[in-house]
């Protein structure tokens, strides 16, 4: 039997309190064109990586452009991230995370 690889709602980072709380305590990793910032959770809700995807419109300009950027990146997450599903599930973790392209 397969497993199910998915990237549900409830992942979605979408708290303006949260992505701000990212910005500003979170931990930066750069590899060009990508920068990951990540942030551990204080409250625990169940779901263990809270992820978020953002093409500025200072790099690519056209809509169409920075849309694909961005379903593509998902698309790799959620095929990808069974991994770090697995070591914060063992760990009792919980994460909010987003990804920037075009950062330097």
């Amino acid at each position: 039997m397969t497993s199910k690889f998915n990237f549900s709602k409830k992942e979605k980072l979408k708290s303006i309190k949260d992505i701000e709380q990212l910005f500003k305590k979170g931990i930066s990793i750069h590899q060009y064109p990508f920068r990951l910032t990540y942030l551990e959770k204080k409250e625990k809700n169940g779901v263990l990586i809270n992820f978020g995807v953002s093409v500025p419109k200072k790099k690519i300009k056209l809509a169409v452009n920075r849309n694909l950027i961005k379903r593509r990146v998902r698309e790799a997450y959620r095929l990808n991230n069974k991994a770090l599903k697995n070591m914060l599930s063992n760990s009792g973790k919980e994460l909010n995370m987003m990804l920037i392209y075009g950062s330097e």
